[in-house]
């Protein structure tokens, strides 16, 4: 039996097709924005405008993006990591390679891929029909060759090509209770003075019992540290130079903003996904924007380094 962090609901019972992580104890199921099929829709409608050999990487950013400021965190990172959109640069050095942990769909890496000579991304998602997702989409731009996937579980199988220059993660740790052991595995896979971009939730404040319920239940999230405990793991896995930035003023009101867009365009929502699905996305926008509206869930941006090798 697996032990749950403090305030980590029980591992739900799923069934074999689960779309539920085992190793990590997360049922995404009821996250509208990782049901099959709302991708495949989204495609199809952007298949009835565009040619099939037409389509980039940024035309399937809108709906394989799933966090918050467009390509803000990705536009971030880069500087962070020293990237640069000029071909010209560099182009005797070895590209940077970037681990992009919990890709899901993979719009970032896909554009990063794109626009950044200068850099090799390697994907990893756990959730097989996501994966398989990503990697046609990846496929489908011709962005392979610097953009690759991997379906696995961080916790039980080794990354391949690892170790990475940067890792890149936005609105993923959330879900996994086990932080001490994931950034542990975190930093294994960077070089000895790696960088790290990462967007993720925090306990502000103590959270509610609804923020719980609301957390764990629509947003998949079954633990969240304070500030204090998340830098504290930070150090315990050896990351230095720490910057932490409370991301609340900029998130917030664009979650709020993404609820209202959804809800002006229902009746283009329901032709192309139905009302179920609809009905499970404005679950999950509406839950987020209370949960940011109550103020107890903070939401931050990390910039970290590996502490160099001794």
């Amino acid at each position: 039996t697996r032990a749950t962090r403090p305030g980590a609901r029980s591992p739900p019972t799923m069934s074999p097709d689960s779309t539920a992580n085992p190793a990590m104890d997360v049922d995404f199921q009821k996250m509208g924005i990782y049901i099959d099929g709302r991708t495949k829709n989204e495609l199809d409608e952007l298949l009835a405008a565009k040619k099939h050999a037409e389509i980039t990487a940024r035309d399937l950013y809108g709906f394989s993006c799933m966090h918050y400021l467009d390509d803000g965190p990705m536009n971030e990172a880069a500087s962070f990591f020293g990237l640069s959109r000029d071909a010209s640069v560099d182009t005797d050095a070895a590209p940077k390679k970037i681990l992009d942990f919990g890709a899901g769909f993979a719009g970032d890496a896909r554009v990063m891929a794109s626009e950044f000579p200068g850099c090799e991304l390697t994907c990893v998602e756990v959730q097989p029909h996501i994966h398989a997702a990503a990697e046609r989409f990846t496929a489908l731009v011709g962005a392979s060759a610097r953009c690759k996937h991997q379906c696995l579980d961080i916790f039980n199988e080794p990354v391949v090509n690892a170790p990475f220059d940067h890792l890149f993660s936005v609105l993923v740790i959330l879900h996994i209770p086990e932080r001490d052991r994931l950034w542990r595995s975190l930093a294994d896979t960077l070089k000895p003075g790696g960088t790290a971009y990462v967007e993720d939730y925090f306990a502000a404040t103590p959270l509610t019992d609804e923020d719980k319920a609301q957390l764990a239940g629509p947003v998949a999230c079954p633990y969240l540290p304070s500030r204090e405990e998340y830098e504290r793991t930070l150090r315990d896995a050896g990351f230095v130079d720490v910057r932490w930035e409370t991301m609340n003023d900029e998130w917030a009101p664009f979650v709020s903003e993404r609820l209202a867009k959804f809800r002006e365009a229902r009746s283009r929502n329901v032709r192309v996904h139905g009302e179920a699905l609809t009905a499970e996305l404005d679950l999950f926008y509406s839950t987020v924007q209370q949960l940011f509206a109550r103020g107890n869930l903070g939401g931050v941006r990390i910039r970290a380094r590996k502490r160099d090798a001794s």
